[in-house]
């Protein structure tokens, strides 16, 4: 329980820091450091680029970690995904052609 709630809350807040961690968002918070002289404009530049792609990256595992879960979940509920349902959907579509071809005649 514990897992799919930390699960939960690691794929809210990448949601909400996708929204609203930009470089710029990034930069504005650093410019305070800067200003104080604690880093240059480079280094903080460096900086806002490695906490974006870190986020990014982040954001990407907490998607398909819910994505897992949300799967796994439906799998639990014997909930046919559309996935499954197209492939049965084909399969059935293809025994029916052999059917025909095999007793034309038939229904």
């Amino acid at each position: 329980m514990f897992a799919m709630i930390d699960l939960v809350k690691k794929s809210m807040l990448a949601g909400v820091g996708l929204a609203v961690v930009t470089k710029d968002k990034v930069l504005e918070s650093l410019d305070e450091l800067v200003e104080k002289g604690k880093l240059t404009r480079e280094e903080a530049a460096e900086m806002s680029d490695k906490i974006v792609e870190e986020g990014k990256v982040e954001t990407e595992k907490a998607r398909v970690e819910a994505s897992k879960l949300f799967n796994e979940m439906l799998h639990r509920a014997n909930v046919v995904t559309k996935d499954q349902y197209d492939a049965l959907a084909a399969r059935v579509t293809e025994l029916e052609g052999r059917l025909h071809k095999e007793f034309p005649n038939g229904e």
